[in-house]
């Protein structure tokens, strides 16, 4: 099945356990580019790693929620080239500062690309898009009521490839 809709509401655990799919997949298996793309952005929590379930993924990862900062930056030090485009705010500021902190002054492939009109979502690697309206945030992944698709159909991974590429930057496989 090459789509999956979701349509998320108050206490749904469809979004969250779709990324922590997603992020384990590209943990096991990176892609050569991700493009994540979010006017708003946190440092959310992705992989519950609480009872070190997902200590195979990374060995130096506590018992405790993964965030997003530390996915990126491991898969920017495994050679996934990784694309974060959202809006110039203070709220932003924060999850860019922490992963800038976490790649500690090395050259990481991670870059971010700064945008007052921003209002597009999603996340694009080499074998899946998710889209739709969820912000990168606690509120969107948790709390408001959301509509994504999940692409894996590669046409439409190919297409957008394309699109993000030139608007963003990166490479395609």
């Amino acid at each position: 099945m090459p789509s999956r809709y979701i349509h998320s509401r108050l206490s749904s655990r469809q979004i969250p356990d779709l990324l922590q799919t997603i992020f384990t997949a590209e943990l096991l298996n990176p892609s050569q580019c991700i493009w994540l793309v979010s006017p708003w952005i946190s440092d959310l929590p992705i992989i519950d790693n609480t009872a070190n379930t997902f200590l195979c993924l990374q060995p130096s990862w506590s018992r405790s929620h993964i965030r997003l900062s530390q996915i990126l930056t491991t898969l920017a030090e495994r050679g996934t080239t990784v694309h974060i485009a959202t809006r110039s705010d203070t709220h932003n500021n924060t999850f860019k500062e922490k992963v800038k902190a976490r790649i500690d002054n090395q050259e990481f492939p991670i870059r971010f690309h700064m945008t007052e009109e921003l209002h597009a979502k999603g996340i694009l690697g080499d074998g899946y898009y998710l889209a739709g309206s969820m912000n990168f945030t606690y509120n969107g992944t948790t709390v408001n009521e959301e509509a994504l698709t999940y692409e894996t159909s590669k046409e439409v991974v190919a297409r957008e490839q394309l699109v993000f590429t030139q608007r963003w930057g990166g490479v395609i496989r």
